[in-house]
């Protein structure tokens, strides 16, 4: 009976599971913080994107991430500079890192019965069904990825002390160790509502579609033990 019991249970978690599977969105989730000394949205500045580091400034990724942040930077209002002779208003630069993988592990004592959970991001899923005594391991790899975005005036960019005038960075935790598919959301995040409030620490959660490549993640790998 108990095995019965067992089964039955185990197949209920698994449709479930599938049903939630389909219909629950997918996120990116980045934890942004900001401090700047801008008492709104600047609008009108024209602005110059570069990169911190001499090798991400010539790859062809910097580029594209560029052009994400031109897009936004162009939405609320500023305007590209294209004049070589002058000084941009704004100098913005970019950096962008992934540190991991590192391990997610979750452990759990099992008996009778069964349990379920879901998420994305920093949150994880996970479930179980076991014998009495048995001890059930769930290990999955996670990356960190990290985007540092700086608004400079541009007058001063190039003197001894450049005057900077917004400060944003993103960090993203995750099971996708390219930071290619998540980009375009950690920019959006980063100017959610900008410039925000300075000093503060929000985490933003942006909706991805089913098919992109960031919800093709890594899975947990179980094993147990009694």
């Amino acid at each position: 009976m108990i095995k019965t019991f067992a089964k039955h249970a185990f197949a209920a978690v698994a449709i479930s599971f599938g049903l939630a599977a389909c219909a629950s969105p997918k996120y990116v989730v980045s934890d942004i913080t900001r401090h700047h000394s801008l008492p709104s949205a600047p609008s009108g500045e024209s602005f110059s994107i570069v990169a911190l580091d001499d090798e991400q400034e010539e790859s062809l990724a910097f580029d594209a991430y560029s052009d994400l942040i031109a897009k936004r930077l162009s939405g609320l209002g500023l305007k590209t500079f294209g004049d070589e002779s002058a000084t941009p208003d704004l100098i913005v630069t970019l950096k962008w890192s992934v540190e991991g993988p590192s391990p997610d592990v979750k452990s759990r004592n099992s008996g009778f019965g069964f349990g379920y959970g879901f998420g994305y991001g920093p949150s994880h899923f996970g479930y179980g069904f076991g014998t009495p005594y048995e001890n059930r391991t769930a290990t999955r790899q996670m990356y960190t990825r990290r985007v540092d975005l700086v608004l400079y005036d541009g007058v001063t960019y190039n003197t001894e002390n450049p005057e900077r005038v917004f400060e944003g960075s993103a960090v993203s935790t995750g099971t996708n160790g390219q930071i290619d598919p998540v980009m375009p959301y950690i920019v959006q995040a980063i100017f959610d509502q900008f410039p925000g409030a300075s000093g503060e620490t929000k985490t933003v959660r942006i909706e991805v579609p089913p098919d992109s490549e960031v919800v093709n993640t890594g899975q947990y790998s179980s094993r147990s033990s009694k």
